[in-house]
């Protein structure tokens, strides 16, 4: 089968539905003209393993896609690099808005962390941020957000993976109210 897209997005969803799809092999002719690649999901799956790829549209929600903010200059290679830490926590099944954990919340502040600075050993961003800032003179922008900016952050990427992307499958999904999820209406 193959799919043809300009979207990254779209690549993420494949990989992260793949095994559910029950193909053998799936392609992605990836850009166009002259910049057009195919993509091999297949092997990106058995490459990065089937954790990995069925968490992997959260965490692309999370470090910035169409519709969630991405850290500021943080790419995903940096974020990549710390996803082991991770790994385990992008895995929860749905997050619901009221009732992300504490230790859930702990661990990804400890992945955005080491997304700004990967030697770190502090846990949670508000110490990080201090100490970027005023022991390591790093620009306002360069920090990682603050704990309530991220637990909205996070409540945003969850509702685009576990709402949107996650049932890209169902004829009909239900998806709750984006104000529960981080979002408001603006008139």
């Amino acid at each position: 089968m193959m799919i043809h897209t300009v979207d990254t997005d779209v690549v993420v969803i494949t990989v992260a539905k793949f095994l559910q799809i029950g193909l053998g092999e799936l392609w992605i002719a990836f850009g166009t003209g002259k910049n057009c690649r195919h993509i091999g999901i297949h092997q990106i799956v058995s490459r990065i393993g089937p954790e990995k790829s069925q968490t992997l549209s959260l965490f692309h929600a999370f470090t910035g896609c169409d519709t969630v903010s991405f850290f500021s200059n943080r790419g995903k290679k940096s974020a990549w690099e710390a996803y082991p830490d991770a790994t385990e926590v992008f895995h929860a099944p749905c997050f619901r808005p009221h009732d992300i954990s504490k230790v859930t919340m702990e661990t990804l502040e400890r992945f955005v962390v080491l997304m700004y600075d990967r030697t770190s050993e502090l846990q949670g961003v508000g110490a990080v941020r201090r100490h970027l800032f005023s022991k390591k003179s790093r620009e306002i922008e360069n920090i990682p957000p603050t704990s309530a900016a991220l637990l909205q952050h996070t409540k945003r990427a969850a509702f685009q993976a576990s709402h949107i992307w996650d049932q890209c499958l169902v004829p009909k999904p239900f998806v709750p109210s984006p104000g529960d999820w981080g979002w408001e209406k603006c008139y």
